[in-house]
């Protein structure tokens, strides 16, 4: 990559330290754990796997966290993990008929975001680099296991997978085989946050739909480029472009220039919402309509159409102008505004009086990346890399006070105490974050940091 490229921008500070306890850190995250043991919940996996903290919670493999993870182990000595971890994912697909929220049985009633095809291009892209010769078979293989996890689970109709909305829209929601939107709320990764006011399992994500999207178009690519399958790429295309129409019209609000979740229970928008006006009707078969209203909460899911590459230069155009200043703060993107778009402000507290923490003042490594991708595809690099160096300093001024990285940090007030969870410290609150180490955190800062660096040390 170029100077020009990315701004002509140097990085204002010098990150070695940061870097040396990261790349110390990772031997502390490797587990294997190839046999089960009936006193324990943790699933048996194939190959050794990275957690996110060598504290005492999060001591299994994680789904959406190993992709961030991941990006800090390209071109290092540790990046032959990565292949491991597809192959786990495969393996846990195979064997239990999702890849689970993590890797223990407690975790089986749900998944997490599926970002399954990223993590096989990044180990697709470690076979290469090393002259696997069986680099086309493994994509082939992970790629198949890929579309029957998209077409069985993420767009299930009935238990164990009822994720798919209905055949009118062709969306899917975020799940849970108890029913509870809490534990949807967990597979979606946020959990939790003031997005859908608790109720997940009534709501059309736009990060989960565009994520669906990207899949979609990553079989495509696969088809098309590496298995001499151009027809079936033609299909998937088809697919995807079906779903981002359905976006665009379900979930961007042209008046506001943004992309917001769609709540679909027109039951109880009464109560929720004290009428029951729709933005969308889409007619039924039957005769009857399906009616939907977006959510007046912007978050930074909002942005995930622009990592998908599924909004136009129009709609990005909107997004960087009107949205991205109030979401960019001191240290960072923030999860959520302080207040939903009439100004109400947001709460803060579950009905049981948890803290939130996927809300304001909060930034998590794993929305920085995404959004800043999102800004290089529609060529906004000078933005991304003021939000990459933001970010960075965040990270390395909380380094320089507690010797870690963070799972979570708060972006408003750099070296402020964010916002808790229902973990704070294994029962201590840390005024840097709950817990130390951190995996996303490890692997997007890293993947920052070299593309901050002028491209004559590349």
């Amino acid at each position: 990559m170029s100077d020009q490229h990315y701004g002509g921008e140097r990085m204002v500070s010098d990150y070695s330290d940061v870097l040396a306890y990261i790349s110390s850190y990772w031997k502390q995250l490797i587990r294997h754990s190839p046999q089960e043991s009936g006193a324990d919940t943790l699933l048996s996996l194939p190959h050794p796997y990275l957690i996110p903290s060598n504290r005492i919670m999060f001591q299994e493999m994680y789904y959406w966290d190993s992709f961030f993870t991941a990006l800090g182990l390209v071109g290092t000595q540790q990046e032959h993990l990565i292949v491991g971890l597809v192959e786990n994912m495969a393996y846990l697909y195979q064997r239990y008929g999702l890849i689970p929220n993590a890797s223990r049985g407690h975790f089986l009633s749900r998944s997490q975001p599926p970002v399954f095809t990223k993590m096989i291009w990044l180990a697709f892209g470690v076979k290469r680099r090393r002259g696997d010769t069986d680099a086309l078979q493994f994509l082939a293989k992970m790629m198949r296991l890929a579309e029957l996890e998209h077409d069985t689970v993420w767009l299930g109709e009935a238990q164990p997978h009822f994720r798919l909305h209905n055949k009118e829209d062709g969306l899917s929601r975020y799940f849970d085989t108890n029913f509870l939107h809490d534990l949807a709320a967990c597979e979606s990764g946020w959990d939790h946050s003031p997005r859908c006011q608790g109720r997940w399992l009534d709501h059309l994500p736009v990060d989960l739909n565009a994520i669906l999207y990207l899949r979609e178009m990553d079989f495509a690519e696969a088809d098309e480029r590496h298995l001499g399958r151009p027809w079936r790429a033609g299909l998937w295309r088809q697919r995807a472009k079906a779903r981002a129409d359905m976006m665009n019209q379900l979930m961007w609000d042209e008046e506001l220039g943004f992309y917001f979740d769609v709540d679909f229970k027109s039951a109880v928008w009464k109560r929720a919402y004290g009428d029951d006006k729709a933005d969308v009707e889409l007619p039924k078969d039957d005769g009857g309509v399906v009616k939907y209203r977006r959510s007046r909460i912007p978050t930074l899911a909002g942005f995930f159409p622009l990592w998908a590459k599924l909004a136009t230069r129009e709609q990005a155009a909107r997004m960087v102008k009107d949205w991205l200043p109030r979401f960019e703060l001191a240290g960072g993107l923030v999860t959520t505004l302080a207040e939903d778009v009439d100004g109400k402000p947001l709460p803060a507290v579950t009905d049981l009086g948890e803290r939130y923490q996927w809300m304001y003042p909060n930034g998590w490594a794993p929305l920085q990346w995404v959004v800043v991708k999102g800004l290089d595809n529609y060529d906004y690099f000078t933005e991304a890399n003021a939000i990459r160096r933001k970010w960075c300093e965040t990270c390395a001024i909380v380094f320089r006070r507690s010797d870690a990285l963070w799972e979570k940090y708060n972006v408003a007030e750099v070296g402020g105490p964010p916002a808790g969870g229902l973990y704070d410290g294994e029962g201590n609150v840390h005024p840097f974050g709950s817990v130390p180490g951190f995996g996303w955190s490890n692997g997007v800062f890293v993947d920052f940091e070299q593309r901050l660096r002028p491209s004559d040390t590349l």
